[in-house]
């Protein structure tokens, strides 16, 4: 079995050590995602990018970015993820319904959201091979084509967050702990 190691701010390398500093005085905590990404400057510094880029940048809402987020560790069983995006939708005040279903597999009330929701399942779900009739949901919705390509961003930066706790088995920080599911 590979052991992998939960760095802090104190005990990281020297090249993450800072980074994690930083991570820390953002959220008040250190989310044990970064503890172990930290083992990779490149792969810590991508996911800060990544995410800044989404959340700043990105033609999605910071609230939509984050059920996509969302959406995208529910099909990928990320459990930490899941509770991380679930507290950060929390923050934003994300539609408290559409973040339950998404968590629960039920179903999303509110019709912007389920076209969101529905396009990034089936982004993930049939590798980018999304059908027209979701497709034209999702443009229905008001969504754009550009933000079609923010949610490959999305699922990206899902992708290495998802799959980087799969293999280190992280697990869920005490401070995230009423989001798990």
């Amino acid at each position: 079995m590979t052991d992998f190691t939960l760095y802090n701010e104190n005990t990281a390398p020297d090249s993450t050590k800072n980074t994690l500093k930083e991570v820390k005085a953002a959220y008040g905590m250190l989310p044990n995602l970064y503890g172990y990404l930290a083992e990779s400057p490149v792969a810590l510094n991508a996911y800060l990018h990544i995410n800044d880029q989404l959340m700043k940048h990105s033609s999605l809402t910071p609230i939509e970015v984050q059920v996509a987020l969302l959406a995208i560790s529910e099909v990928n069983d990320c459990e930490f993820c899941i509770a991380a995006h679930s507290w950060m939708g929390d923050s934003l005040k994300a539609n408290a319904q559409t973040v339950a279903a998404i968590r629960d597999g039920g179903d999303i009330n509110d019709a912007k959201d389920k076209a969101l929701v529905d396009f990034v399942r089936a982004l993930v779900n049939d590798r980018g091979f999304v059908n027209e009739e979701i497709t034209d949901a999702f443009l229905a919705a008001g969504f754009s084509r550009e933000n079609m390509f923010d949610l490959l961003v999305c699922n990206m930066l899902k992708s290495l967050s998802n799959y980087a706790n799969h293999i280190t088995k992280t697990q869920v920080n005490t401070e995230l702990a009423a989001f798990a599911r």
